[in-house]
């Protein structure tokens, strides 16, 4: 096919020379005038006149050699492309946000809160967990429960975060709130059950008296003796308890 459209013009360039001249520039205007007016005879009559190229076997829209080949080629490129881009490693971004998912999961050796242990929401003052029948315990093992004249052994030392200036004799008082009180008395409660330097302990009517000093003060002596005193600062702390059952608890010199 294309030796055939390589002899073509070759052929039409003989029969040109072969032509007398005024035959030759007779045939080379009436081509001109075809290519011209062959679309718009074609429009204007609904006809279907052949363009030269397709007279001379090389219809418009058939691709070239050169055409097909870089068409061929193109096609390969763009199939190697596709295969490249659907085995190549994710880029930077993927891998930093792949890291990121990773890192949004919790490890194996991970800690989380097991379905059986209370969760914060669930600790009376956020520390003492409840064991029913309104007793509660402490993480040092101590039992809050019903009893005193208040009522509640919490309720009896809550009264010892506040001072009692018309109260007969020294009232200790714990300064912070009651949180912080109990993590005071679960601390010196285990140091001196361990014998820690400057802790005593001794039994008193079926109970035991613990005392354990801090390295601050942690209250100040209330009371009218407190008050004739000016409210010195305590820094040890009295715990009694029965039977692991806090009786009550408070600063002391």
């Amino acid at each position: 096919m294309n030796s055939r459209s390589n002899q073509q013009p070759e052929t039409i360039a003989n029969v040109l020379r072969l032509l007398p001249a005024k035959w030759a520039i007779a045939l080379i205007i009436a081509v001109i005038a075809y290519v011209l007016l062959q679309p718009r005879v074609n429009d204007w009559f609904g006809w279907h006149l052949p363009s030269i190229p397709a007279m001379m076997g090389q219809e418009e829209g058939t691709p070239s050699k050169s055409s097909a080949k870089n068409d061929k080629k193109a096609s390969s490129s763009t199939r190697r492309t596709d295969k490249e881009s659907s085995t190549s490693p994710p880029s930077s971004s993927d891998n930093k946000s792949s890291k990121s998912d990773l890192g949004a999961r919790p490890s194996a050796g991970s800690k989380t809160s097991s379905p059986n242990s209370p969760s914060a929401n669930d600790l009376k003052f956020g520390v003492l967990k409840p064991i029913g029948r309104e007793r509660y315990e402490s993480p040092a093992g101590l039992i809050y429960g019903p009893g005193s004249e208040e009522g509640h052994r919490l309720e009896h030392i809550q009264r010892h975060l506040t001072d009692q200036p018309a109260r007969p004799g020294s009232h200790g008082v714990f300064e912070g709130d009651m949180t912080a009180f109990l993590i005071a008395i679960d601390d010196a409660y285990k140091r001196a059950r361990g014998h820690a330097k400057g802790t005593k302990q001794r039994e008193e009517e079926g109970a035991i008296v613990y005392e354990a000093p801090f390295d601050r003060a942690i209250g100040f002596m209330g009371g009218s003796e407190g008050k004739r005193r000016g409210n010195p600062k305590l820094n040890r702390l009295r715990i009694v308890v029965r039977d692991r059952n806090l009786i009550t608890a408070f600063p002391t010199q």
